[in-house]
Parts: C-alpha cells; structure tokens; sequence
C-alpha cells in the first residue's frame, strides 16, 4: 500500500492530544482557575432557565455526548438526553424553550447534526455547538458555540478532536453547575484536577508498547469484545468503533452489568474480552472476569496501575494496560488512549492505511466521518 511504511497521520494526531488538551484548556480556565465561558448562552440569566439538556451528535462525537451525559446529569444535576443525530425527528423529542441543545461536530457540517440542531432550535430551545471549526454552518445557526482547539485534522478518524470534545463537555457541565450554585465548596479541586489531565494522556502515551503487544495477539483472533460501565462505557463504544474503523477488525462495545444477559454464550478461547475496570469498579467485575477464565477466553485489562491497582482483577488478567489514577469522572479521557492506539498498531499490522481506512458511505457522502466526527 502506499506510504505504508511512512508514519501516518493517525499515530501523529493521537500523540498530539496532551497538546490539544492543553490549548482547550487554556481557552476556557484563566487565572487562578477561573472558567471563561460565560458568554450567551452560557451566561447564568439563560443558564438558570434551563430545566433539560439535549446532546445530538453523529459516530464518534455521539460517543463523547455519551460520556457528558453522566458528567452533565452528576455536576449540574440536569436531565441529560443524547441522542444520534441521524434519529432525530424520527419520534416526539420533547425539547422547548427550557432545553440546552448541544449539537457536536468536529467540522460544524455534518448534515445529520445540523439537521437536529435546527430541530431543536424550532420548537425554541437554547442551542450550543461544540465545534473544532469556526465559523461553520452549525455555528452560524446556534444561538452560540464552543470550539475545541484541535487544530487541523489529516485523518478521517476522530482521535485527538474525541478527547478534545469529551474536555469541552466537562468544562460545560462545571459551567451548568458553577451557575445553578452547585460544587462551591470544591470548585477548586475540581479545575485542579481538570488541569492534570494533559500529563495524565501523556503518561497513557508512554506505555504504547503495551498496546502494540495488544495489537500482535489480538491479530490472531476475529473478533473482540471491548467491555465497561458508567461514563466508561462510551470509551467502550468508541474503542469498538476505531477497531473496525481503522483496523477493519470485528470488535463489540458492550456494557459489564448486560453481558452477563446473553452475550456472555459467545465467550470462549476464542473470544478475546477487553476489559475497562478501574477501583472501585474492578470489584463488581470479578465474578464476571472469573466467568471468562472458566470459559477459557483472553482477558486484557485496562486499568489503574499503582496504590490502587486491583490486585485480584489483576491476577486474572493475561495483559494489563496500566493507567495513572486519576479522578473518576475524568477516566474517559485516559482510558480511550490504549484503545486509540491499539487500533492504530492493529490497523498497520493488517496493512491497512489508517488515515484512510475506508469507512465513508459513498465518496460524495459528507457526514461526521469526514473529517467531522
């Protein structure tokens, strides 16, 4: 294949994120830790009329709206849908004049998402974009946008935009909360611990050999399964995407508590299991983990390494991806780095070009994967 043996633009943009997340960061945190989005309308006069937060997006940026869904709903105590881009107006959404509406795009011309944002924006709901380009359509028609700072993309599949969008959303949910008079007493814990997270992806980029060990065994299997719970479970859903996206490799997100309802019939030695645990989910997982080892399957784990690492999760496991601790709600953003670059190892191992796998609808199809996850 041409350019095979070049290095891509894929491994280059994920090994940017510690970059990008800082240039995010530095956009909206000031001085003494102070957020600067306040801006309508994310000034406290809208924000303090909101009752419900809608999320549409479309591929990968639906799965960061995932992940905001539990960060938004536990900062900021609102109702949180998300929803994909392409279903909506395909049933009764109830959106008013008392709903955020964040549409995510990384280009800001997804049909599908601009469509729903225009939706939403009808029937008279305060509308957000979180876009890495501006201006762009979906800009133009919001009542106002929040940009990630990713920079130019080359690749079509979403990596350093991904954890970019997943920081802005965090941001935003701080903002929901700080203005509906939320989190005071740890306000500044809170923007600490967001300020630590470029080194914490930096950390998670060091230990790319452990993915790449990954990527060499998995190769000798057909499929996967990519399992975790809460605000992890999109990292799940995402690190499935990228597989088949960039690796054209069979791979499944599914959610820990649910695989024990009928997927778990497919597991054997066969049947590789990636697992996303970290402390105190680790725990709640072991009698599932033990059923995989019973059942002769791989078991691959993603989790803290360190003080807090599992000790007896860790015992079970035939590879362990070992991840700083780092706050709870945060792990998303560390926890997608091993599947990023297992797909991209994958990928190269299977002589596919990762900057361009091939996953478009059609050549003169312009959607989310198009450089607009």
């Amino acid at each position: 294949m041409k350019d095979i043996d070049k290095e891509p633009f894929f491994i280059k943009e994920i090994k940017e994120q510690p970059k990008v997340l800082a240039n995010t960061l530095s956009r909206y945190l000031g001085p003494n830790l102070h957020l600067k989005i306040t801006r309508p309308p994310l000034d406290d006069q809208t924000i303090r009329r909101i009752h419900k937060v809608y999320i549409t997006a479309c591929g990968t940026s639906y799965h960061a709206g995932m992940t905001a869904r539990y960060i938004i709903e536990e900062l900021s105590q609102l109702p949180t849908v998300v929803e994909p881009a392409s279903e909506a107006g395909r049933h009764q959404p109830l959106v008013d004049e008392n709903t955020l509406a964040v549409a995510i795009s990384q280009s800001g011309r997804s049909p599908d998402t601009l469509a729903a944002l225009n939706l939403a924006r009808s029937r008279g709901a305060v509308t957000l974009g979180l876009v890495n380009e501006a201006p762009s359509p979906l800009t133009e028609a919001a009542s106002g946008s929040l940009q990630i700072l990713a920079g130019q993309v080359f690749t079509l599949s979403s990596t350093k935009a991904f954890t970019s969008q997943t920081l802005a959303l965090e941001l935003l949910a701080l903002r929901l909360a700080q203005s509906r008079g939320l989190i005071k007493e740890r306000w500044p814990q809170e923007l600490e611990n967001l300020a630590r997270i470029p080194e914490m992806v930096r950390h998670a980029l060091a230990m790319e050999d452990k993915a790449l060990q990954m990527a060499k065994t998995l190769n000798d299997y057909d499929h996967v399964f990519i399992l975790a719970r809460g605000a992890l479970l999109p990292m799940a859903y995402e690190g499935a995407l990228k597989l088949k996206e960039v690796a054209h490799f069979h791979a499944e997100g599914y959610s820990t508590g649910e695989f024990g309802h009928g997927p778990l019939a497919m597991v054997g030695p066969r049947t590789p299991i990636i697992l996303i645990a970290f402390a105190g989910e680790a725990a709640s997982d072991l009698s599932l983990a033990r059923a995989f080892r019973a059942r002769g399957a791989p078991l691959w784990l993603i989790s803290e390494d360190g003080a807090k690492k599992d000790q007896a999760m860790a015992s079970m496991a035939d590879l362990i991806f070992p991840l700083p601790a780092v706050q709870a709600r945060l792990r998303p953003m560390v926890a997608i780095i091993p599947l990023q670059l297992l797909a991209y190892h994958l990928g190269r191992l299977r002589r596919v070009n990762v900057d361009n796998p091939g996953g478009l609808l059609g050549d003169d199809w312009v959607g989310e994967s198009q450089l607009a996850h």
